[in-house]
């Protein structure tokens, strides 16, 4: 693990990151931003096996079951999760709450508000009923909001209980 554990100065701001989180971020980026167009269009050219495997795993499944493409949203929340442990704990390490909170409404304000941006709430006549609130950069704003104030409120306890009442209430 690529981490400087004592908050050396010297250490650059690149050094001190995880290099497994930020290839797996990458990866899931690749597909969140179109790569599943890209094995569409191989379908279309393509008669491989191998090719039309690939592409049934890049479709939603209705409802039973899954494929990998249904894995692509929790897998970017989880290294949220991942990441906010570092960014957040950091911060709250060092004693400045308010600013932690700070970043933490910031950066949730800031991807809810690209997500009504994004679905074209600012542009559409046809009334707020046709507006997408709760689309996935919402949703991901969100889940970072509730995760970050659960994190920077609560011990490594309090934070389980949290995890079993939430999984109790589900």
């Amino acid at each position: 693990m690529n981490v400087d554990a004592q908050g050396d100065s010297s250490v650059t701001k690149a050094a001190r990151r995880i290099v497994s989180v930020d290839a797996l971020r990458g990866f899931d980026m690749f597909w969140i931003v179109g790569a599943d167009s890209l094995v569409a269009g191989l379908r279309q050219v393509s008669d491989y096996p191998v090719v039309e495997t690939v592409a049934e795993q890049l479709e939603h499944v209705p409802w039973t079951g899954f494929h990998f493409y249904d894995l692509i949203f929790p897998l970017f929340v989880f290294l949220m999760g991942v990441s906010t442990v570092f960014s957040l704990g950091r911060t709250k390490r060092e004693g400045d709450l308010r600013k932690a909170y700070w970043r933490l409404v910031k950066r949730s304000a800031l991807l809810i508000g690209l997500g009504i941006f994004y679905y074209g709430a600012l542009q559409r006549d046809d009334g707020p009923e046709q507006y997408r609130f709760v689309g996935v950069l919402q949703r991901i704003g969100i889940c970072y909001l509730f995760s970050g104030l659960v994190f920077l409120n609560f011990r490594a306890k309090g934070i389980f209980v949290v995890l079993v009442l939430l999984l109790g209430g589900y």
